[in-house]
């Protein structure tokens, strides 16, 4: 994992992403708010998936952690 853009469309790469998912996002949703990747042609929305989804795998679950974001 590193520097490479994930979202061509909103110049999002993969370190943004998961300094999101490091500050508390679970989902594609929340890191879609968040970084708005995926919210122009979605064409990476499978791409984040599989990126929250490793992310996630690695974590252990600590409900006391999550953050809460705006609608």
């Amino acid at each position: 994992m590193g520097r490479k853009l994930v979202c061509l469309c909103n110049m999002v790469s993969e370190n943004e992403i998961l300094a999101a998912l490091k500050k508390g996002a679970r989902s594609t949703s929340e890191i879609q708010k968040i970084t708005a990747a995926g919210t122009s042609c979605g064409r990476c929305l499978v791409l984040i998936d599989a990126i929250v989804e490793e992310f996630l795998a690695h974590q252990p679950n600590d409900p006391q952690q999550r953050l809460e974001f705006d609608a």
